[in-house]
């Protein structure tokens, strides 16, 4: 955005915008972004009450709208409108993906390692402190979803397929992306690494998620792709709904 000043000899003159200010404007536009997220959630909610009363019971439909309506909101809220917003901005480019190249495999085997070192460590640190309730919980922690077997194949759709592309694409491409430019490498960071922790609402999440974050927006700083940071993330969520599904059904 810039702004036209008129000069002595009548011509307008383009004044480039506040960086600081772009900065806010691309942060107020995340947060609608999250509203939206936050309504289809609502109207999610009701839509499975409503079934669950009907049925007088938690129904295969009911959890099937919830997992459905929880993939919807992410991607309307943290892919389909970063992307409208980027574009308009000209920045589309910060939220795309390309073929996987032998270097974004090593960044995303590299990056997997990382935050599995990350956990362990900080597991570890919080088990010797005796503080097992900080300890990271499963965001799958509802043992319903895996009754129905409709139900999981769409959880595992969501979990393995979804997030790993509207997460990346909201903390890494639209946040880390979109606030670099303007308020340099480390504030971007910080408040990317802090809405990637924020999106799995665990206490005991925050800290290691964070961190994780910060490994995957190393990821795609270096490879100049949400593809080597989306390949680490499916992976982290492969062996984390993998093991959640043999504990369900074991």
């Amino acid at each position: 955005m810039t702004q036209s000043q008129p000069t002595e000899t009548g011509e307008a003159q383009t004044q480039p915008e506040d960086r600081g200010l772009a900065g806010f404007r691309l942060v107020g536009w995340g947060l609608i972004c999250t509203l939206a997220w936050l309504v289809v959630l609502l109207i999610t909610g009701a839509l499975v009450a409503a079934i669950d009363d009907a049925d007088e019971a938690t129904s295969e439909t009911g959890l099937l709208v919830f997992v459905i309506g929880q993939g919807t909101a992410g991607l309307l809220g943290w892919f389909i409108l970063p992307r409208l917003i980027l574009r308009r901005r000209s920045q589309s480019s910060l939220i795309s993906w390309r073929r996987p190249t032998g270097s974004d495999v090593a960044w995303a085997i590299g990056g997997l390692l990382a935050i599995y070192a990350v956990l362990y460590a900080y597991t570890a640190i919080i088990t010797a402190a005796g503080l097992e309730s900080l300890e990271p919980q499963s965001t799958i922690d509802d043992d319903r979803l895996f009754v129905h077997t409709s139900v999981m194949v769409a959880l595992g759709i969501l979990v393995i397929v979804c997030a790993p592309i509207y997460e990346e694409a909201f903390a890494r491409g639209f946040v880390l992306g979109g606030l670099r430019p303007h308020w340099g490498l480390i504030p971007a960071f910080v408040v990317s690494a802090a809405v990637f922790s924020a999106l799995h609402a665990d206490l005991g999440s925050l800290i290691p998620f964070a961190i994780a974050g910060v490994v995957l927006g190393i990821v795609y700083i270096r490879t100049q792709s949400l593809t080597a940071a989306s390949i680490a993330h499916f992976g982290f969520n492969v062996i984390g709904f993998s093991a959640t599904l043999v504990q369900q059904l074991g």
